[in-house]
């Protein structure tokens, strides 16, 4: 199986969707995430270009921090059919996951506010886990995990990817698995004796997820926006909840006033089959 190194793309222009190129093969243990420092407001927002190069390909958008015009925003996309939700149990740890055909994307981006600027990494394939975002959890900190408030001591959450091709009778696919870990926080003793076990990441009851793309879908990973309820009268009080691991993950950790969004495209080589309807008699 053909390998291919990573390769960063930074896009801060408007570009069209691009056709899907052919898958290649790459692993890496952890997804560089962008250190990025425009402010909104210093670019028109970016178009996200999926590149014609082999292979699954990340993309992050950044999208207005609001969370009611997030909520607004996604709820029309939901309305409109612009997304399609895939039932996980993410959700119990804020994340919502959606299935989306390209076509829509503008559509999409255009509902969550826009991004000024779009993080485009190329995978290729990913045949073991690729650690794309993470965040550390310092002792006594509570936080909305796995379904209800926990204190995880001195942790590090992690959300993982990995994804292939394959061929079908209705023409390519390509199958993406996500799911989310938590491991102790604290350095492990060196050692140099390979026998001796090391510390794992624990993979969360319902923390994984498994999609199957078509050529012209895409996969969005985002926070689910949490509005606090509107005051009424000045003695009204609202305890807000702990923060979620999607909020603490997503929200502002790249750009003030931020919230980054995932998006996973795939591309298909020429030589996999069209889908039988599509054959020539």
């Amino acid at each position: 199986m053909q390998r291919c190194a990573f390769q960063l793309i930074s896009i801060a222009g408007a570009g069209a969707l691009l056709a899907l190129g052919a898958c290649a093969s790459e692993t890496r243990p952890t997804v560089q995430r962008p250190a990025l420092a425009l402010e909104a407001g210093e670019a028109p927002p970016a178009r996200m270009t999926v590149s014609t190069a082999p292979g699954l390909e990340l993309h992050r958008w950044f999208v207005p921090i609001d969370p009611k015009a997030r909520r607004d925003g996604l709820a029309e996309a939901i309305t409109q059919g612009t997304v399609e939700l895939i039932d996980s149990g993410f959700g119990q740890s804020g994340f919502e996951i959606y299935r989306a055909k390209l076509a829509d994307i503008v559509t999409l981006q255009e509902l969550l506010g826009g991004s000024f600027q779009i993080h485009s990494t190329r995978l290729g394939m990913l045949p073991d886990w690729a650690d794309i975002e993470n965040l550390r959890v310092d002792s006594g900190r509570t936080v909305f995990f796995n379904g209800r408030p926990r204190s995880l001591g001195n942790s590090i959450v992690r959300l993982w990817l990995r994804g292939w091709c394959f061929p079908t009778v209705d023409g390519a696919r390509a199958r993406v698995d996500v799911r989310l870990t938590t491991e102790d926080a604290r350095p492990e003793r060196f050692n140099l004796d390979p026998s001796q076990p090391r510390a794992r990441p624990r993979e969360l009851d319902g923390g994984r997820a498994q999609v199957e793309l078509a050529p012209d879908e895409a996969l969005v990973i985002l926070e689910k926006p949490i509005v606090p309820p509107e005051k009424e009268g000045s003695k009204s009080l609202d305890v807000l909840p702990p923060p979620t691991v999607a909020a603490l993950m997503l929200a502002e950790r790249a750009i003030e006033g931020r919230a980054t969004i995932l998006i996973v495209t795939a591309g298909f080589a020429d030589i996999l089959p069209r889908a039988m309807s599509e054959a020539e008699p």
